[in-house]
């Protein structure tokens, strides 16, 4: 196996603007701060077991080792030596080039810094000459200075533009700019995969696997093709408010039919025979989403081990660590779990095709579970007709049962009708009531109407009640707080907004 080194990325943050740097940087490049990280952290150990590790008191690393690029007979010292020789000048360089406002390569106006992969900087642009947003992938030096990066650079270009699928990131062009080559391509408004694993513990099961199921259906693509991503980890991975997930950064994909002699992947990610050096096949990107999918069910990697070399050793020897039983999940998934993260490929599921029907048929059975035993009744209450057929949409497809009204009147009389689990109020809902408003109140009287009136029933006073709002009636929260609104949100409210919303009061009163 050959030893690794990093290569550079923006994985700390500045002491003083928390802008991205990486630990050979002196200098924040956005607010000028001298040595913007805490150098003692980081050392300069040439191992590199140190630079993107932060430990707490419970020895829990909070971030992963980055993108490792290898050749299986390279030493480690000429590893560090050339990495070390391209972090400089010609990052300098590129990264002027992408201030935010410059324009570059004649033709996109730079908006702002996106992040970094395993050879360049990401950042969104507005392409001027058809006014749209697209994210550029500027490779980090010259053609001239590193040959060997431009040609991977064109090979990811390559292997990209033959996926189409809903679930991959679309590439368009290669281009130039001053020497430094760059690839356009399709603008994600989301964050990724790890920012939201910084954001919440972990996730429910049925989010994870519906998660996992998009990310596999746009690696079945790849797959199709012949295209192994070698990849895949959290910040590959977009999730937009609507938790639609995008498989990003081609950056070390590979054609099936190439047999390389090289070491590349992430380490916390890595497949035993990536490890080994050997061909890789889609079995391995298939190791790696089991990684990634123990993590958004735990909130942990199944190898906590803080040294490189211990992570390593673990993916090729050791049984990962058991999920926590006190989790709620289901030993279908927990067997599915470890199929995935089988230490041999034939072990493992044969392809993302198989893992989909497995996922496809879990999820309907939980379905058909939820369906089969008393239905939770949601009553939604909003004026604007198409806010109205949004929310009935998103509870239906979580198998909710759906009351929905436009007017307050009407849904007094759904509330003490069917008595609902939880209700979702419009502010601004108008419905007719003929109960004077409290000074101030005008704009929200049938609203608070509505809530005073349910919270004088016995039998409806426990039920939650979710208030919607916009930022010109912030104002009145308080009001509506007083008479007795559970909870309440900004609008426009968003697929995960709503799920999130229902599935925490729900859960909270079972």
């Amino acid at each position: 196996m050959a030893d690794l080194v990093s290569e550079p990325g923006y994985d700390l943050a500045c002491l003083g603007c928390g802008a991205g740097v990486r630990p050979i940087d002196r200098f924040c490049s956005q607010c000028g701060r001298r040595d913007p990280a805490d150098r003692s952290l980081h050392g300069d150990d040439p191992e590199l077991t140190s630079p993107t590790l932060v430990s707490d008191d419970t020895g829990k690393r909070e971030k992963t080792y980055p993108t490792f690029i290898a050749a299986e007979a390279q030493s480690e010292a000429t590893l560090i030596k050339s990495v070390r020789k391209k972090t400089r000048p010609g990052t300098q360089a590129v990264e002027a080039m992408l201030a935010p406002g410059s324009v570059f390569a004649r033709r996109y106006r730079i908006q702002r810094f996106l992040g970094s992969g395993a050879m360049g900087y990401v950042c969104s642009a507005v392409d001027e000459s058809i006014d749209e947003v697209v994210a550029l992938k500027v490779l980090s030096m010259p053609i001239h200075d590193d040959p060997d990066s431009f040609e991977r650079f064109k090979n990811e270009l390559k292997l990209a533009r033959r996926i189409r699928h809903r679930n991959v990131v679309q590439s368009f062009d290669l281009g130039f700019a001053e020497g430094y080559p760059f690839i356009s391509m399709e603008y994600i408004d989301a964050d990724n995969l790890l920012k939201h694993l910084t954001r919440r513990p972990n996730f429910d099961e049925h989010t994870a696997l519906s998660i996992m199921r998009q990310v596999l259906r746009g690696l079945r693509a790849a797959h199709d093709l012949g295209i192994v991503h070698r990849d895949i980890k959290p910040e590959n991975i977009l999730l937009n408010k609507d938790r639609m997930a995008f498989i990003t950064d081609f950056g070390i994909a590979t054609s099936q039919d190439l047999v390389r002699k090289e070491l590349a992947g992430t380490p916390d990610y890595m497949a035993p025979e990536q490890l080994r050096c050997e061909p890789v096949v889609p079995a391995s990107d298939l190791y790696s989403c089991g990684v990634v999918l123990y993590r958004m069910l735990t909130g942990v990697l199944p190898y906590r081990a803080l040294s490189i070399n211990e992570v390593l050793k673990a993916h090729l020897t050791a049984a990962p660590e058991p999920i926590d039983e006190s989790l709620d999940i289901t030993p279908a998934t927990r067997e599915l779990v470890a199929s995935m993260l089988e230490k041999q490929v034939a072990d493992r599921p044969r392809s993302a095709r198989e893992l989909l029907d497995r996922i496809d048929g879990m999820l309907k059975a939980a379905s058909m579970t939820r369906s089969a035993s008393k239905r939770i009744t949601v009553l939604v209450i909003e004026h604007d007709l198409q806010a109205l057929s949004f929310l009935t949409g998103v509870l239906q497809a979580e198998g909710y049962r759906v009351l929905a009204t436009s007017n307050a009147r009407e849904a007094v009389n759904l509330a003490f009708e069917q008595t609902p689990a939880m209700i979702f109020l419009d502010a601004k809902i108008r419905g007719g009531f003929e109960l004077p408003p409290e000074a101030g109140e005008e704009l929200v009287a049938d609203g608070l109407g509505f809530v005073r009136i349910v919270q004088r029933d016995e039998r409806l006073r426990p039920v939650p009640i979710v208030l919607m709002t916009d930022d010109t009636l912030v104002q009145l929260d308080t009001a509506f707080q007083k008479a007795g609104v559970a909870d309440v949100m900004l609008k426009p409210l968003s697929t995960s907004d709503v799920v999130d919303a229902v599935r925490m009061i729900t859960v909270r009163e079972m």
